[in-house]
Formats: structure tokens, C-alpha cells, sequence
């Protein structure tokens, strides 16, 4: 990374503190390290709401072949992230599962073995992992400066509507049904609103309630879908049980998979308790002051 210049614009300035991030956390992630990988992950994602916005050409060459870059690596670091959630979340709760001990034991012993096996996996893949090109890019994208304060909100304003909107749409077609997958999905557009909310405020003085807000949620639904994807690899292990003549620990798994699903529909209630759609028509409410803003800028 070259030397940060004495004063910078905001845009400039939020991009290189998420690029910095990213490639201070790439040796460690490629050693396996867990919080490296997640902070490059975290990164990543980031950067890659932030480019199109604070990017002088979001559509050059540099900015789209660093957009696809930072995809590869973002799904790169992203493999075996359920079984590290799942594992987390099966060991805080297996004191609560009251059924078959050896079974719980095992089961926990099987997703040790998978996330190891996981970690081993991706550690050799990110290592694998060139950055060179990307680093030589985002180096020459951040020399460039980034974009124009007015021309950055616009585009802001663009993109969030565009995702607010389509948020509304999928909040809607959900109503009250307990729908994992479209939840996991609006999660992901929940998880894009809170990096635009943070990118806001970063450059435009937006509120960090909107950024709480979207976090809020986030959290919920990742939480209902980690239960869900827990219930789902166990629901596995049982049917592998099964298929082995193992029908008492067969049967066992299953009670603790349809515990696990119970949790996360746990989460599906405490979810529809939240004011989703508000936080939604606020980021829309701000959008409309940040483009009357922009035309000020």
C-alpha cells in the first residue's frame, strides 16, 4: 500500500481504510486463521458496495476487474463459513438438547471433523489465491482519487433506492411465512442496505440508527438461517444413520435436527416482530434528502 497523502476526500479516504483492511488480513487468512478470514470476507463485501459509489469510473476497466476480484476472493473466503457458525451454535446449545447424549456427542465430533477439514481446505485455496493484480488496481484506483461528493450521493441514491425497493417487494411476497431461503435472501439485501447506510455516513453525515437498524436485522436473520442450515446438516447425518442400519442414533439426530429448526423458526417470530418496513422507507426518506443534497454539492 503506498503512503497515505496528508489530506484525501472522503471517498478516497473510505476506500483505502477497507482496502487496507482487506490486505492486512490476507496473510493471516492464508494461513487458515479465522478472524482474517472473516475480516477479508467483511471487507470485500465492502469494498464492492463502495467502488461503484466512490470509484471516479465505476465502469472502467480497473474498477470492474477489481469488482470481479473481490467477488472470487469474497466466495473463496466464504467456504466453510456454515460449518463454523454451525459449530458455534451447536456447542452453545447441545446442553439444551435433552436426548441421546452419545448421539450429540458424535454429531459434534462429525461437524469438528468437517470444519477442519473445511479450514484445511480454504487455507489452500486462499494461498493459491493471486492478489497481485487486485492490489495493483485498487492501488491505482485510490492514486486516481475518488469520485466527485455530488456524483458519489447520486449514485448512492441510485443504487439503495434500486435495493430498497426491490427489499420492499420481497418483504411483501414473504408476508408471515416461514420461507428460509427467500429470509436468507433478504438477509443479503438487508446486509447490502447496512454497508451503504455505513458508507453514507462515512461521506454524508447519515444517521447511525439507519445502520443499526439494518445490522438489526441482519443479525436476526443470520441467526435464523444458521439454525435452519444446522437442522438441515444434521437432518444429513441422520439419513447417513439410517442408510448404515444405525436406526436408534437415526431416529436421535433427528429429534435434534428438528431442534435445531425450532430455533430457528424461533427466530422467524422474533423477526416478524421486528419493523422491517420501516427501516426500509427510512432509507428510502433519506435517499430523497441525499439527492436534493447532491444537487447542493
Amino acid at each position: 500500500m503506498k503512503p497515505r497523502p496528508q489530506s484525501e476526500p472522503p471517498t478516497t479516504r473510505f476506500l483505502r481504510e477497507h482496502v487496507q483492511r482487506l490486505f492486512d488480513n490476507l496473510p493471516g487468512a492464508k494461513t487458515g486463521e479465522e478472524e482474517p478470514i472473516h475480516q477479508i470476507r467483511i471487507a470485500a463485501r465492502r469494498l464492492r458496495v463502495a467502488l461503484p459509489v466512490a470509484a471516479q469510473k465505476p465502469a472502467g476497466r480497473r474498477v470492474q476487474r477489481s469488482l470481479k476480484r473481490l467477488r472470487a476472493l469474497r466466495r473463496l473466503a466464504g467456504q466453510g463459513r456454515d460449518l463454523d457458525v454451525c459449530a458455534a451454535l451447536f456447542a452453545a446449545e447441545a446442553p439444551r438438547v435433552e436426548i441421546a447424549p452419545i448421539v450429540v456427542r458424535l454429531l459434534l465430533g462429525r461437524l469438528a471433523a468437517a470444519r477442519a477439514h473445511a479450514h484445511t481446505k480454504l487455507a489452500k485455496v486462499l494461498a493459491d489465491f493471486d492478489a497481485t493484480r487486485l492490489h495493483e488496481d485498487l492501488d491505482i484506483l485510490l492514486a486516481r482519487g475518488g469520485a466527485d461528493p455530488a456524483e458519489a450521493a447520486l449514485r448512492l441514491g441510485a443504487a439503495r433506492r434500486k435495493r430498497a425497493r426491490m427489499a420492499i417487494e420481497e418483504l411483501r411476497a414473504l408476508g408471515r411465512h416461514f420461507a428460509p431461503m427467500a429470509l436468507h435472501a433478504l438477509r443479503r439485501r438487508c446486509r447490502w442496505l447496512r454497508y451503504a447506510a455505513e458508507l453514507d455516513r462515512a461521506l454524508f453525515g447519515g444517521r447511525a440508527s439507519a445502520v443499526q437498524c439494518f445490522k438489526d436485522l441482519q443479525d436476526i436473520l443470520g441467526k435464523l438461517h444458521d439454525a435452519f442450515v444446522l437442522a438441515g446438516w444434521i437432518a444429513r447425518e441422520a439419513g447417513a444413520w439410517e442408510a448404515q442400519g444405525k436406526h436408534v442414533h437415526a431416529a436421535a439426530a433427528r429429534v435434534v435436527s428438528a431442534h435445531f429448526k425450532d430455533r430457528a423458526q424461533v427466530w422467524h417470530r422474533r423477526f416478524l416482530g421486528v419493523r422491517t418496513a420501516d427501516c426500509l422507507e427510512s432509507a428510502l426518506r433519506r435517499n430523497a434528502t441525499l439527492l436534493r443534497r447532491a444537487a447542493t454539492l
